[in-house]
């Protein structure tokens, strides 16, 4: 009786253990994706709005094609979503002069919109 209960612990210890690093896993690849999701609003908005930016010059999105847990197809996918969604959440400056990037793209990056795309992209993967 003793066996079976250790056996049994065991078995509960070990997918306690698999459902927490799922989870973990999830969160890394769910942050990585809004990362990309970032780095791809800033340099949209930068190419249509201040062509002259040096930030068109930033390499960022390599990382997340190289070095992320992202699949080549998640990253198309957010790609294409942030060129098609990112100018709703453009702000107007009050300066004529100056532009509104990085305060339009934190916009962007915090919208619940972002959040539930990414998640439904991300949970094909597991379908």
């Amino acid at each position: 009786m003793k066996h079976i209960q250790m056996i049994t612990m065991m078995c509960v210890i070990c997918v306690t253990a698999s459902c927490t690093t799922q989870k973990v896993a999830y969160r890394e690849r769910f942050e990585e994706a809004k990362g990309y999701a970032l780095y791809a609003c800033i340099a949209h908005m930068n190419k249509f709005v201040d062509s002259t930016s040096v930030i068109n010059k930033d390499y960022s999105g390599e990382y997340f094609v190289q070095l992320s847990r992202l699949s080549l197809e998640e990253i198309i996918r957010i790609k294409e979503y942030v060129d098609k969604e990112c100018m709703k959440y453009w702000s107007i400056s009050h300066n004529p002069e100056g532009n509104m990037i990085a305060y339009s793209s934190w916009k962007f990056y915090n919208s619940k919109d972002l959040d539930n795309f990414i998640r439904k992209t991300l949970r094909k993967k597991y379908r």
